[in-house]
């Protein structure tokens, strides 16, 4: 057995005690040092994401003017209900790249508030008066005669309500919104095929592949456009719920860089975050139709709808505004 003496023992007990907390401090040092590169790697890549997100959206941003009832910049900054006109257009159908007309056409109104967005679904052939062409004219043929601004002067004087903001969006944005978005569901009341897809009569899973397929079939439909207006209805109304439960800027960024290049909107990046922070509650959607009468008026159809359809819309879509 070695004994040691008392300087010996005392020298033994100070080199035993201070080296585990020098070993600990080398851990504490480490940690913090992969903490402090993984928090500005993590900065980097949020700000990267935020400037590409902004990047995406900066591509889809255009201004328009056109005769507006109040300031809609103003409308979403106090998170106030708002309306937005949706268009979806013909070009980039099939190969097209010229202007047509509006072939979707759809007024929403977001409630913050009351977490309630309206969708009102117009049929395109309804008889409207288009200033500088005269009383006997299709709704759709504003976007042809004068663009985005002609079609939002027309249809907010026509239903008597504000048109806050827009978003016109080709068929080909469709697509590519739905193959950013992923699948969804919605339930199908017609059992129908069209350009090579079978849609089965109730629960049905609409895709990047048959999007189209199923959201512009209207002459195997006995109800005609009004049936396709249901059909595109529940199919956007499906992808915006399904978009508000991501909760990332990755996936955002996503679907803004899947449209930026078939999507035009007076949106800016600014009031998108505000949307997506504010106003993403807005989920319970309420689908209206207005709804018309075929008549043939000098050889050309029209939708006429009687004042009193027009009366009721235009007050649903008030009331959801929060406007007299």
């Amino acid at each position: 057995m070695t004994f040691l003496n008392k300087n010996e023992d005392v020298r033994h007990h100070r080199h035993n005690h201070h080296r585990p907390h020098r070993r600990k401090n080398r851990i504490w040092k480490f940690l913090l040092g992969f903490l402090a590169i993984f928090l500005v790697f993590d900065a980097f890549a949020a700000y990267k994401l935020y400037h590409d997100a902004k990047q995406a959206a900066d591509t889809t941003y255009q201004s328009v003017k056109h005769k507006s009832q109040r300031n809609g910049n103003t409308v979403i900054k106090n998170k106030k209900p708002f309306s937005l006109l949706i268009l979806g257009t013909d070009t980039g159908e099939y190969g097209r790249t010229y202007r047509g007309r509006s072939d979707t056409i759809m007024v929403a109104v977001v409630n913050p508030d009351k977490k309630t967005t309206t969708l009102v679904s117009i049929p395109r052939d309804t008889k409207v008066a288009i200033q500088g062409h005269g009383f006997d004219n299709k709704i759709n043929a504003a976007y042809s005669y004068g663009g985005v601004s002609l079609a939002m002067n027309t249809i907010q004087s026509y239903l008597g309500i504000p048109i806050d903001h827009y978003v016109e969006m080709n068929m080909k944005g469709l697509v590519q919104l739905s193959s950013a978005v992923g699948p969804v569901k919605v339930n199908n009341d017609l059992d129908f095929t069209n350009l090579g897809y079978h849609f089965k009569k109730g629960e049905v899973t609409i895709n990047k592949d048959n999007i189209l397929a199923f959201t512009r079939m209207r002459y195997q439909d006995p109800r005609g456009d009004y049936g396709r207006q249901l059909r595109q209805r529940q199919v956007i109304t499906a992808l915006v719920k399904k978009g508000m439960k991501f909760n990332n800027l990755l996936k955002y960024r996503s679907i803004l860089n899947a449209v930026s290049s078939n999507t035009k909107t007076d949106l800016t990046f600014a009031q998108m975050k505000i949307l997506a922070t504010d106003y993403r509650q807005a989920g319970n959607v309420k689908q209206y139709q207005l709804q018309g009468v075929g008549k043939q008026i000098g050889g050309v159809d029209y939708e006429v709808v009687p004042q009193a359809n027009l009366n009721k819309i235009t007050n649903v879509l008030k009331t959801a505004l929060e406007i007299k």
